[in-house]
């Protein structure tokens, strides 16, 4: 009944966390999705009206600047400017038209780089102030004799005082074979007199808005770029080109100075954009209901994937409410059996990999944990137990053996025999190291003392046969270690690796500090190990302190394997001895132990 309760608890739990937010979801999203939907056509509509009012204003920028530096410029590399070249002609009253004609020529060179660098101009034309013009034209050219001192373009020019004046996008009749273009005057003064040096025209075709109306979608927008006066100096779809706005855009467009976006009851949003260095003006109508026809299928997608949903979430709302019921009523029924230390383990959902695999896998080591920290405590304990015996022992028998050398070495004194009362001196001062009880940690300067009353016996024993060496870094010497760690490594070098060697044979012993930790490496010369005896000792070193039987003496126990578990048991398993050896070229063994004051 209780397991009943749980499942049917989380079979409610399932569906109100899904089907309630599902629907809170959903409701929250289709009022969103409808609403940026609307954000995003205007700010897509708007963006493109904004790129190609950026796209035209750099196309007069660029007018602007032609128009501006023209006289500035050399005609040619090395030759007078535009501005010197006509001021000869108009300080000259008897200037001809072979005159004219050198003008041309000079400045043919910089009308050839323009026109070039700019494909849509369709003739370039300077008319000085007494109606005499030089001209270059592309594909057109001025009429014969043709003088625009009373031409309405040239007196709205000069009344500009140097400002830039934009025609209409009409055929001009004083060019031969003109078809519908745009002009834009200047007109040009001398940079030192100010004096009127004549009227700068450049005659465009209307390709010089080709690609402005890039990114526009011609079925839903009516794009218009219009200038001061309301005629239309360009549209998209070509074909209002020179007329005047239509209604109701017209009406639009003069009563609204600054951006304008405004959005009828029919689904259109009109768009007035002016340009900021001049009176042009984009006018736009864009059918905003034929871009949300493209978004409705979203919407009534959206409403099906949610009932969907619903759907689906019943369905695993039962599913998951027995799958998940199951396993943690067998995980539950399982842990009631553990009971004082008897821990049991299970063997189901351990194929699992989700997470009541996890769980059950966790579990099993959890108890694995438990059973092993029991077993190595207790093991712990008996190796304590163990190691005080085993000091016991080592005190008792080292008094003994320590009195019994202080005999010897006053016999020896008594009857001058120098070798022995040395030897029996420093075996003396190595068995009373061995049984100070004060405390296990020692400075390094009592360790090599003790490794030196030990090499004092060796060097009796083996006279010239082997040769000791030291160095040691400066400022360790106070530093406390584990005692009785280097005099074995030492024993260990003699015996196994100088001893049955027939040359002499050398141990060094250098004790440095690095990276915080204290090391002793041990170095000798001898016969060395091979790979196989050098991977057997390793894995020696490796094995983890045991015990067997109190009482019980292992003779693995002691040299290497011996200093190397002391190590490990009191500093921690990260310190302890490494080895390094090569068959007849000798051994090293490093002792690190961290640095402790």
């Amino acid at each position: 009944m209780i397991y009943r309760n749980i499942r049917n608890k989380l079979f409610f739990i399932f569906l109100a966390i899904s089907i309630v937010p599902i629907f809170i979801v959903t409701l929250i999203s289709y009022n969103a999705y409808t609403s940026l939907v609307a954000k995003q056509v205007s700010l897509v509509s708007t963006g493109t009206i904004d790129n190609t009012v950026e796209r035209i204003d750099n196309i007069f920028q660029n007018i602007d600047r032609i128009t501006l530096t023209f006289q500035q410029f050399s005609t040619r590399p090395g030759a007078f400017t535009v501005s010197q070249e006509l001021n000869k002609l108009i300080n000259n009253p008897n200037a001809d038209q072979y005159d004219y004609f050198l003008a041309r020529n000079n400045m043919l060179f910089f009308f050839n780089n323009l026109v070039l660098g700019n494909p849509y101009l369709n003739g370039i034309y300077i008319f000085l102030p007494d109606g005499k013009s030089i001209s270059y034209g592309i594909s057109t050219d001025l009429v014969i004799d043709y003088e625009p001192l009373q031409d309405d373009w040239y007196l709205k020019t000069l009344e500009k005082s140097g400002g830039l004046y934009i025609s209409d996008a009409d055929s001009k009749d004083f060019i031969i074979n003109a078809k519908r273009s745009i002009t834009f005057s200047r007109a040009l003064y001398d940079p030192d007199t100010r004096q009127l040096l004549g009227v700068l025209m450049l005659d465009s075709g209307l390709d010089i808005f080709k690609g402005i109306d890039k990114g526009i979608v011609p079925d839903i927008t009516n794009m218009f770029l219009v200038n001061g006066n309301g005629t239309i100096l360009y549209d998209n779809n070509k074909n209002r080109i020179g007329q005047p706005l239509p209604d109701p855009l017209n009406s639009l467009f003069a009563n609204h100075l600054g951006d304008t976006y405004e959005e009828t009851s029919n689904g259109t949003m009109t768009v007035v954009k002016p340009f900021p260095d001049n009176d042009w003006k984009i006018v736009a109508s864009i059918k905003l209901s034929e871009l949300y026809k493209q978004y409705g299928v979203s919407e009534r997608l959206l409403i099906y994937i949610a009932v969907t949903c619903a759907v689906i979430f019943i369905l695993l709302s039962v599913i998951l409410s027995s799958m998940i019921t199951k396993p943690i009523i067998d995980l539950s029924k399982t842990m009631r059996k553990n009971k004082f230390l008897n821990l049991v383990t299970t063997k189901k959902h351990l194929e699992r990999t989700d997470e009541i695999g996890v769980l059950y896998t966790e579990y099993n080591n959890m108890i694995h944990d438990i059973n092993r920290y029991i077993k190595e405590s207790y093991q712990n304990r008996l190796i304590t137990l163990d190691s005080q015996m085993k000091a016991l022992e080592a005190q008792i028998n080292s008094h003994f053996l320590y009195n019994t050398l202080e005999s010897i070495n006053s016999i020896a004194e008594i009857e001058e025999v120098e070798s022995i009362a040395i030897m029996t001196k420093a075996l003396g001062d190595m068995f009373r190291y061995s049984i100070k009880t004060d405390s296990e940690m020692v400075t390094v300067e009592d360790e090599l003392a003790h490794v030196n009353n030990y090499l004092t016996i060796q060097k009796i024993r083996y006279e010239e046969k082997i040769d000791f060496r030291f160095d040691i870094q400066e400022g360790l010497s106070q530093l406390k270690v584990l005692k009785l760690i280097i005099q074995p490594v030492i024993e260990n070098a003699l015996y196994h690796g100088l001893e049955s060697t027939k040359k002499k044979g050398t141990v060094t012993v250098k004790v440095i500090e690095h990276e915080e930790q204290i090391l002793f490496e041990i170095v000798d010369d001898g016969v060395g190990m091979s790979a196989d005896q050098l991977q057997e000792l390793q894995s020696l070193l490796s094995e983890p302190p045991a015990f067997s039987e109190l009482g019980h003496r292992d003779k693995r126990s002691i040299g290497l394997k011996n200093v190397h578990s002391r190590i490990s048991l009191y500093y921690g398993s990260q310190y302890g001895l490494t080895l390094e050896s090569e068959q007849d070229k000798g051994t090293k063994v490093i002792i690190n132990v961290p640095i402790m004051t």
